[in-house]
């Protein structure tokens, strides 16, 4: 009689069988939509940072001054704003102006006083010291900003609309600037630059040009300029610092200046000449 082969048990090769479930097994898939409900989660619980209380109460002129003393520290305050200049460069061959490549923001600024001034704390020479100022064009299209110093400044007219500023000799603000399209080679002055606000109306760009041109006068003549409070202050006998009449500047919207006739040996003040108060803070 033939002994046959007994069969293996049922669920015989299971090992084999089970290491090739595993090989076959689907892998686990991940992807933005399915895992978004866990990291929400768990933002939810992270602990949120506190907020920087410098911060909170920023205004749009503390965060203009921030930006424009990155590239001018000596600026101490905002006198008037555009938001849209173009600077325009002069070639004398053809008597033309030419775009230099250069738009962006304008800004009308008073200057800290110098250094010798601002070593001494007192009113009469920190508050008071001679005017500095400037026009600041930040530039939105490039790494060239312009800045004209008004001390600069031998002459300021307005022509079709057009700011026109005559430089000192030797002076230069447009350093490397070529004028665009066919003029790109064209010999320039650099000692006259020109600056085109856009404005809704010429009402408005004739203001600021004779707030310019008022600024202007105050820096040539070196008349003492003091803020308001300080000059509340110093008329009521009260000391004033140059740093809390800087605490009290709010920014608001500028109009004409207003033609201030002063006594022989007071202080102008911002408002008294303006019209405004000025909108600088101290940061």
């Amino acid at each position: 009689m033939v002994n046959q082969t007994p069969r293996g048990k049922r669920g015989g090769g299971h090992a084999r069988h089970s290491s090739a479930s595993h090989r076959h097994a689907n892998p686990v898939t991940s992807d933005y939509d399915s895992d978004a409900p866990t990291h929400a989660l768990l933002d939810q619980n992270a602990a949120a940072p506190a907020p920087n209380p410098a911060l909170l109460n920023r205004t749009n002129t503390d965060l203009n001054l921030a930006v424009l003393r990155r590239h001018m520290p000596a600026i101490h305050s905002i006198l008037s704003i555009a938001a849209n200049a173009v600077v325009y460069t002069f070639a004398p061959a053809t008597s033309s102006w030419e775009r230099a490549g250069i738009e962006g923001t304008y800004f009308l600024c008073f200057l800290a006083p110098d250094a010798a001034t601002a070593q001494d704390p007192s009113i009469a020479a920190a508050a008071a010291g001679p005017p500095r100022a400037c026009i600041f064009v930040l530039n939105r299209r490039g790494l060239n900003n312009v800045s004209i110093d008004l001390a600069t400044v031998g002459h300021f007219e307005v022509m079709d609309g057009i700011y026109i500023f005559r430089l000192d000799e030797g002076t230069d603000v447009l350093a490397g600037v070529k004028p665009e399209g066919d003029a790109a080679d064209a010999a320039i002055d650099t000692t006259v630059v020109g600056i085109w606000i856009h404005t809704e109306d010429d009402e408005t760009r004739m203001s600021n040009a004779v707030m310019v041109q008022e600024t202007l006068r105050l820096v040539q003549t070196g008349e003492a300029l003091v803020e308001d409070d300080a000059v509340q202050a110093q008329a009521q006998g009260q000391p004033h610092s140059q740093g809390q009449a800087q605490a009290h500047g709010q920014q608001q919207d500028y109009g004409p200046p207003a033609a201030a006739a002063q006594p022989a040996g007071r202080n102008l003040s911002v408002s008294a000449l303006f019209g405004v108060a000025p909108n600088g803070l101290s940061g």
